[in-house]
């Protein structure tokens, strides 16, 4: 009877890795999404509206959500402290501190953002805002198409590996 629980035991924890493993590809799925939407609405505060950054930053962390609407709302409060820091700091550090779900190449798109915004007109920010917006979308349907066809694999890939344990173990 202990043997058979703890088989029970070894598959449910194998397959609950391999539904993490999934749970990690959907929060990437949502926070690329999450941040196209924040920066659509910065591109709307800085380049039609002229707001200043640290109010803009507040209304894309208003349309976002989850880490996304922390990083923005971050990057706010430490854009209208003036403590010595560049905006470009700011803004990787917030990057850094901020628990987003990001692969490496999707930091590395959001990093090249930091030197422009806050120092070039408003024509030069929306530019860079649309084409950061688009470049997560198109990394936001890249991780879409992987959930799909990792998803699976790490679901089976976890209970196959538990069912493999339990009747080494047994």
């Amino acid at each position: 009877m202990i043997r058979l629980m703890g088989a029970v035991l070894v598959v449910a924890g194998c397959g609950a890795l391999g539904l993490a493993g999934v749970a990690r590809l959907d929060g990437r799925v949502r926070d690329l999404g999450e941040l196209a939407a924040g920066l659509d609405a910065l591109q709307r505060e800085l380049g039609w509206r002229l707001t200043p950054l640290p109010q803009a930053l507040e209304t894309a962390a208003k349309a976002a959500h989850g880490p996304a609407a922390q990083f923005f709302s971050r990057c706010a409060q430490e854009a209208g402290q003036s403590d010595g820091q560049t905006f470009q700091e700011v803004w990787r550090n917030s990057l850094n501190v901020i628990p987003l779900r990001l692969a490496a190449g999707d930091k590395a798109l959001l990093e090249r953002l930091g030197p422009v915004l806050g120092r070039y007109d408003g024509d030069s920010q929306r530019l860079a805002l649309e084409d950061a917006a688009a470049g997560l979308r198109s990394l936001q349907g890249e991780a879409s198409d992987d959930r799909r066809r990792l998803g699976r694999v790490y679901g089976v890939l976890g209970v196959t590996a538990g069912l493999f344990l339990a009747i080494v173990l047994i």
